[in-house]
């Protein structure tokens, strides 16, 4: 399938790119389908019977987990369609003997894939620092600006299943939409090179600098969650569990205990975050108890994970934490959108990189605050 009938098509010697035109209208083309171009190409490759379908319909962080995982168990996986496309061209991304950037240029439509690669290298940054898919349970795509989430309402008695007698009618329990909507934020950065220093620089190197791009998504990201899962996401669902240490200023053993079991039955506090300083202070906390931390488990006492973030979306005096399977949903438009017209251009002088995101609150209950100072 073409993407745009006026181009030319990728000069490389494959069976599924022979026919394969790419221009900058490609993105596009492929945004309107709700598809990154990597999408596009999975099922481009596979439709054309030259191919696996181990990533098709899989976005750019599922593809990589499932690299991740098959890496993990011994398995090598199989090329994705961009990563062939890259091997056909000939260009060489990584090792002793990675090209100069300059290389996808020489290629007929190797400079679409470009921007692409530079899609796939910040989005790999931001899974170095996966702290985001720690604490959402799940990630919702959508196409608006705004979200209206979807819940049960609050007071348990009001959600319970109850016996009822023949002829009684059944219960009711109301799902509601939320009143007020969340509004995704755009966040957004412009990076300036010249093209003459671009090209002469090897595609692994400036690679780390994509990577580190993406880190920096991830972090804010990260501080974007954290400050909703303080403050509510402005329906009224601030955290439903304040653990206050039994002395002010001091972590106690028996606030450690509290910590651990704060949630109310059924949740499980499961993670939580905090300042460096802090979390050295609950450790050391730990270190005194007369029981090795290794037997808690069998004691019915699981300990939660903890996530140093020195940051000044947390205070020093607080922890942030959450059961991980029902706190907390993540809201995006989809991956980081690349101005990528202007980095396929030969003298491109900037590029946009940019990405709208937010995070509501799923259920309260399933959020706690540890407060050492009170």
């Amino acid at each position: 399938m073409n993407i745009n009938k006026k181009s030319a098509p990728l000069q490389a010697e494959g069976l599924w790119t022979k026919d394969l035109d790419l221009d900058a209208g490609a993105f596009e083309y492929a945004a309107k389908e709700g598809k990154s171009l990597s999408m596009f190409l999975e099922e481009h490759r596979y439709n054309k019977g030259d191919g696996t379908d181990a990533y098709v319909g899989l976005t750019k962080s599922e593809v990589m987990n499932v690299q991740k995982a098959m890496r993990a168990a011994g398995e090598a996986p199989p090329l994705t369609a961009l990563e062939e496309t890259l091997k056909i061209l000939g260009i060489q991304v990584s090792g002793a003997y990675s090209d100069k950037i300059e290389k996808f240029y020489e290629a007929q439509g190797a400079d679409i894939i470009f921007g692409e690669y530079w899609s796939d290298m910040i989005y790999a940054g931001m899974l170095k620092t996966p702290y985001v898919s720690e604490f959402v349970f799940d990630t919702i795509q959508i196409d608006a600006d705004n979200y209206h989430k979807v819940y049960l309402e609050t007071l348990e008695q009001n959600r319970q299943l109850k016996r009822v007698s023949e002829f009684e009618d059944f219960p009711e329990i109301k799902i509601l939409v939320a009143a007020q909507e969340v509004k995704l934020q755009s966040f957004g950065a412009y990076i300036t090179m010249s093209y003459k220093a671009l090209k002469e620089q090897r595609v692994n190197a400036f690679a780390k600098t994509l990577e580190r791009i993406g880190l920096q998504i991830e972090i804010d990201r990260f501080d974007d969650l954290v400050t909703t899962a303080r403050l509510g996401d402005g329906n009224s669902n601030t955290p439903g569990t304040t653990v206050s240490t039994a002395t002010s200023g001091t972590i106690g053993t028996g606030d450690v205990i509290a910590w651990a079991t704060a949630l109310p039955t059924p949740y499980k506090l499961d993670k939580f975050a905090g300042k460096k300083a802090l979390i050295q202070e609950y450790l050391t906390t730990l270190s005194d108890f007369d029981n090795p931390i290794a037997t808690w488990g069998f004691m019915g006492v699981d300990l939660p994970r903890y996530f140093e973030w020195d940051r000044t979306s947390i205070t020093s005096d607080v922890f942030v934490g959450v059961d991980s399977r029902y706190a907390i949903q993540h809201i995006t438009n989809g991956p980081p959108l690349i101005e990528t017209e202007k980095v396929i251009r030969k003298q491109f002088e900037g590029t946009a990189i940019s990405h709208s995101d937010c995070f509501t609150i799923f259920d309260n209950d399933a959020i706690a605050l540890f407060d050492e100072t009170h």
